[in-house]
């Protein structure tokens, strides 16, 4: 198996940044046959190496209901990050995404998306739009 899979996983979690690894010893879900510790089996795992696939981007059914944002952990990191990792996966091709994903993950989960007036997505308090007019 290349270390390009064993690094990200067919739902297209990266793996690095999978609290698993840390707090279960996890090898990564191909390794390991989707199934971590004594948690049931993966049925995401189990639905693309059924079809024969590589990742989810794979399949003509992506994305489906097995990456939807309320069903497990997805709020949580790195699982909220899975359709934008293997958009970047199909986009880019695993070797260049692998060489990326660290620096693109970091943006993702640590960058801020600053936009002038304030970031509606943010508490923060909004600041005057630097740009207007005055009159």
């Amino acid at each position: 198996m290349s270390v390009y899979l064993k690094e990200h996983a067919p739902c297209g979690i990266y793996c690095k940044r999978c609290p698993g690894v840390k707090v279960y010893k996890c090898k990564g879900c191909r390794e390991q046959n989707g199934q971590i510790k004594d948690f049931p089996v993966c049925k995401t795992y189990e639905c693309v190496t059924s079809r024969g696939y590589k990742f989810c981007y794979e399949c003509e059914d992506f994305p489906c209901e097995k990456l939807q944002p309320i069903v497990n952990f997805e709020i949580f990191l790195p699982h909220n990050s899975k359709i934008y990792n293997l958009l970047m996966i199909k986009k880019h091709g695993i070797v260049k995404w692998n060489e990326i994903c660290e620096k693109k993950s970091d943006l993702y989960y640590k960058g801020r998306k600053i936009q002038f007036g304030g970031d509606p997505l943010t508490l923060e308090k909004k600041k005057p739009n630097l740009y207007k007019k005055k009159q």
